[in-house]
């Protein structure tokens, strides 16, 4: 299956990757999670059957009650064939397992903002008026991710997406903080983006959301002027397990690595409440 030019796709697209799996596909109903952690890779495109790292398999026996595999290989082999139509063959993989929690029973939307920027920035970074395509000769302006268990994220309605964005900037501008972020996870960031979320909780509660199913992958656009405003779902119900894919070329993906100290490319897990010898 071809999935035609992503990066001039309208804010979002869902797409069907189940085609590719067996008959064992998500019938594995004793998977839960076990600890909230998540393993990240950042890197050469994978090969789900051989290729996934040994800290893939010591976070899995971490944080969940079986095995992953059969769900994640039909989604990383969609990914990758989807990737490489792009010209692309590297990414930064996460997957993330979260126990049932009402830390989201309200909405937090928002929009994720290029990772690429030249001015840096944290994971939560807040955009300047001025910031424009200040980008690494950007390959693209999309990322993709899938649930394997749980609810999918929601989307604000294609049709409301308009609306959403500029909402979202008017209430962003009036609570930001002019600074430059120095971390992976910088507080002044956070800070802003949790009260910017506050507020449209209720300002979007009107558009509705829209959610892909078990099965299926969401590729949505990034960046203030035409990214995808979106929230991870309610969790109370139950454990989810959440993929997210941001794709990129080599050097973009190295030079983000290296500007948070780490290397290239690498694999790590983090489960807070596990000590690691």
């Amino acid at each position: 299956m071809r999935v035609e030019q992503i990066s001039q796709s309208p804010s979002f697209e869902i797409h069907g990757y189940q085609h590719r799996a067996g008959p064992s596909f998500a019938t594995d109903h004793d998977l839960s999670v076990t600890k909230n952690a998540f393993w990240s890779y950042c890197g050469p495109l994978l090969e789900a059957g051989t290729d996934l790292p040994p800290d893939f398999y010591e976070w899995t026996s971490v944080a969940l009650s079986c095995s992953l595999h059969t769900r994640l290989t039909p989604f990383l082999a969609f990914a990758n064939e989807v990737l490489r139509q792009h010209g692309l063959d590297h990414y930064w993989l996460t997957v993330r397992a979260t126990k049932a929690t009402s830390d989201f029973d309200e909405p937090r939307w928002h929009t994720d903002e290029m990772f690429f920027s030249t001015r840096g920035g944290g994971l939560r970074a807040m955009p300047r008026e001025d910031d424009g395509d200040n980008t690494l000769d950007l390959q693209t302006d999309w990322k993709l991710c899938t649930t394997l268990l749980g609810p999918s994220t929601m989307f604000i309605p294609v049709e409301y997406q308009t609306e959403a964005r500029d909402t979202q900037q008017a209430t962003r501008k009036h609570l930001a903080t002019e600074h430059d972020c120095t971390s992976i996870r910088c507080i002044a960031c956070a800070a802003t983006s949790e009260s910017v979320r506050e507020r449209l909780s209720t300002q979007l509660k009107h558009m509705g959301a829209v959610q892909a199913t078990i099965g299926e992958c969401t590729f949505f656009r990034i960046g203030q002027k035409k990214g995808a405003v979106h929230s991870e779902p309610c969790m109370s119900g139950g454990d989810r397990i959440f993929v997210n894919i941001v794709p990129g070329r080599k050097a973009e993906l190295k030079s983000l690595m290296n500007k948070w100290g780490m290397d290239f490319p690498r694999s790590w897990w983090i489960a807070p409440s596990v000590s690691r010898s």
